[in-house]
This record gives structure tokens, C-alpha cells and sequence, in this order.
């Protein structure tokens, strides 16, 4: 219950996020301000030649497009140059803001349907409600200032789209954002979870996927799974609805399962039981077999019900590849003879992809259910191995053809010279 209840506590004390924020920012490509005069007034002069970069990242603010200006949040007045009568008493002026005040600030603007509805109509005006869902909110409402709040995940200044690549919320920058202060073992300590998310992430099927392919679209980042505002660890009777946003069937077959009421029963999230939290990797047949180490053996022992299903489904998965194996040989055979294979390949496709459809339905942990895809499989697989054998025959059979045509054709070379030379000489 403590990872439950803490696991998605990220730091973001009054300075420290938002330095940070500031930081990670390479304003050098934002938009000249000779080419568009942008809000800020004396509080944007002033801070063009300070060394706190905060005017160059107000360039490239989505804000600063949509004419907020610097007094909007901290207060002051901007038409001032001196310092001192910027923030004299009477200004609203505030400096830099704490946590709570970061969201109630953002909160303030981006929770007002009319205000939104003129400037961003398409955004959703519920992102403080879900905040104080989150276990971020909760915490900084309990006074706790080393929370995420906007400005550390979106930044302080400098605030990009979220389409945005160089946006810190941009699907391939999330786990990376997240992971500054989940990864931070000495600031997390004294919160008593774990600090390996990223580094599992990174090395599971959905890191390389994301971080390596750029596979934005399809691939989850740590909000996919925890939620973005409303950020939370899911509870275990939610795993297999998150997980099943994307494997939808895998879902609905574990759901309609025997495992599911037993999953239950023992309060085990289901998928992350068999496939782990965020260290997710590439499924393996070897993971039924009925050793230790495999995925059936955490909770079956050998010779019980659990365990000689998973080793059918292995002894079948095996035989399924045996036969492969004997099928490819056959078809590069006669593909190297010169033969026409293509018909067989297209049951061995066929094949192939019952496989892929057998390998989901283990999610069933149904024997019938199996049985039922694996008659398919072996029928495109007899079907190909006959393809294969026909072309050799036929190989055959052109081979005896040619040698017929030879000897037939040497037979009237012979004639046919014979012939030439039983003709009376010429004068």
C-alpha cells in the first residue's frame, strides 16, 4: 500500500522545479522579439539581459502568443522599469510562486470554461479537478511542497504544445520527465518507493518501442498507464482495463478465463502477475515451460491442473515450430532447384499467423480453445509441406521429361546422319 500510495510522488519545492524547468529549455530557435512584439512590458526588457534566461524562454511560451503577460501570474506592474516601483506594495506582486500557488494559478485559467473556450477551445478544462484526484494532489494538499505540480512537468517558462518534440510532455520526453525525480533515489528516499522505474523502462518492449523507434503513436509512456493530471498507480482491479486499452483481445480473453476469479480471489494484478510492471519484455514459449523461472511455476506447482496445461501449451507451441523448421528446409530446397514455391509460402503464412493468433489465445487458458487453433495451424502446415513436396515432384518429373526429349532428340541427330550418309555422292 505504501507504492500505492506514494508511487507517482514527484519533487517540484517552490524554486527547484522551476529552475529546473528553465534549464532544460534551448531557447536559441524561439522567435526573435524584433519580429513580434510580445507581453511582458518592463518585466521582458529587464529580463532579455539578465542571466536567468527567462525572457529568451518567454520567446518560445505558448503563453506569450496568447498575450498572457508576466503580471498575470506574479503580479507587479510591468510598466515600470524600476525595480523597486515594479514591485512596490499595492502591485499584487509576488515573485516567484510555491507550489500550491503554480496551481492555483495554472488552475485558475485552465478550469474556466468561457475564459478557455476564446483562447483553447479544443483543450480540456479539467485538468485541476483531476489534479486533486492525483496522488500528487492529495499530497500537496496535505502540505507537502515536494510534489509534481504544473510547472514541473510543463515548465515554468517556455511552455510548448504538447505535439511539441522539444515540449517536456511530448510522448517520447514523458518517461525522461517523470524520471527526474522517480529516478532520484536520494530525494526519494524519504518516501520509501522505488527509484528503477526508468531504468527497467528503458530495456522493456515499450521503452525500445517508444524511445528507440519513435513509435509515439503507439507505444505507452509512464502517463499512458498512470494517468497525466490525474496521475496515480492504478489499482490492481484496474490493470487488465489499462493494459487492455491497447490489448483489447488479450483482455477480453483473460476476463472470460478461469485465472480471472482466481486472480481475484488472491487479490494478484493480473497482467503485471505474468508480465511485471514497468520491465515488460518480449513474451517467450519458454515462459509455460515447467521449470523455475517460468511464468506458470509462480504460482503452480508440477503435476497440478495449472502446470500440465502450460506444459500442452508449450509441447504444442514446440511441435508447431518442429514442424516449421521441416517445412522451410523443404521449400528452400526446392526454391534452390528452381521451383515455384509460391502457393506454399502462402500457407506457411497462413501458418504463421495462427501462430500469432494461438500465442493471444494462452490468454484464454482454455485446452479446447487451443485445440481448436492448432487444427488450423497443422492444416496450412500439411497444406504447405505438400506444396513443397508437389514442386519437387514436379522437378521430377520435368527432369525425366528432358531426359526423354535428350535421348529422343540424339536418337534423330543419329538418323538423320545415317541418312546423310547413304546418299549417292554428288558429281
Amino acid at each position: 500500500m505504501r507504492f500505492l500510495a506514494s508511487a507517482l510522488v514527484i519533487v517540484s519545492a517552490a524554486f527547484g522545479p522551476v529552475a529546473w524547468a528553465d534549464e532544460l529549455d534551448e531557447p536559441e530557435e524561439a522567435v526573435d522579439s524584433a519580429e513580434i512584439e510580445l507581453p511582458g512590458g518592463e518585466c521582458l526588457a529587464c529580463h532579455l539581459t539578465t542571466d536567468d534566461k527567462l525572457g529568451e524562454l518567454w520567446k518560445a511560451d505558448v503563453h506569450a502568443r496568447a498575450g498572457i503577460t508576466c503580471v498575470t501570474c506574479h503580479g507587479g506592474d510591468d510598466t515600470k522599469a524600476d525595480k523597486d516601483l515594479a514591485k512596490r506594495p499595492g502591485t499584487k506582486y509576488r515573485g516567484a510562486l510555491t507550489p500550491r500557488q503554480v496551481v492555483d494559478s495554472c488552475g485558475g485559467c485552465h478550469s474556466d470554461a468561457e475564459y478557455m473556450k476564446e483562447r483553447k477551445p479544443l483543450l480540456p478544462i479539467d485538468q485541476l479537478e483531476k489534479y486533486w484526484t492525483s496522488w500528487h494532489g492529495k499530497l500537496l494538499k496535505e502540505g507537502e511542497p515536494k510534489v509534481a505540480q504544473c510547472a514541473s512537468c510543463h515548465h515554468a517558462h517556455g511552455i510548448r504544445e504538447v505535439n511539441d518534440a522539444k515540449s517536456p510532455v511530448y510522448a517520447s520526453n514523458v518517461p525522461a520527465t517523470c524520471a527526474h525525480c522517480h529516478a532520484d533515489a536520494e530525494y526519494m528516499r524519504e518516501f520509501g518507493i522505488k527509484t528503477n522505474q526508468y531504468e527497467q523502462y528503458v530495456e522493456s518492449v515499450h521503452g525500445k518501442a517508444l524511445l528507440e523507434k519513435n513509435d509515439v503513436r503507439g507505444a505507452p509512456a509512464c502517463n499512458d498507464c498512470h494517468g497525466n493530471h490525474g496521475a496515480a498507480p492504478p489499482s490492481v482491479s484496474a490493470i487488465t482495463h489499462i493494459c487492455g486499452a491497447c490489448h483489447s483481445y488479450n483482455a477480453e480473453l483473460f476476463l472470460g478465463s478461469p485465472l480471472a476469479p482466481a486472480f481475484r480471489e488472491r487479490s494478484l494484478a493480473d497482467c503485471v502477475a505474468c508480465h511485471g510492471q514497468h520491465e515488460i519484455t518480449h513474451t517467450s514459449d519458454s515462459w509455460l515451460e515447467d521449470e523455475p523461472g517460468g511464468a506458470c511455476r509462480k504460482c503452480h506447482e508440477t503435476g497440478d491442473e495449472g502446470s500440465e496445461l502450460a506444459l500442452y501449451f508449450a509441447d504444442s507451441m514446440e511441435s508447431v515450430h518442429q514442424s516449421f523448421d521441416e517445412i522451410d528446409g523443404l521449400l528452400t530446397e526446392a526454391e534452390t532447384k528452381g521451383m515455384d514455391v509460391t502457393e506454399a509460402e502462402d500457407y506457411v503464412e497462413a501458418a504463421r499467423q495462427g501462430l500469432m493468433q494461438a500465442r493471444t489465445l494462452i490468454h484464454a487458458f482454455s485446452k479446447p480453445v487451443m485445440e481448436e487453433k492448432l487444427i488450423e495451424i497443422s492444416a496450412n502446415q500439411a497444406a504447405a509441406l505438400e506444396a513443397g513436396y508437389s514442386a519437387l515432384r514436379g522437378l521430377q518429373e520435368r527432369r525425366r521429361g528432358l531426359a526423354i526429349s535428350t535421348l529422343l532428340l540424339l536418337l534423330l541427330t543419329i538418323v538423320v546422319a545415317i541418312k546423310i550418309r547413304m546418299l549417292p555422292p554428288t558429281e
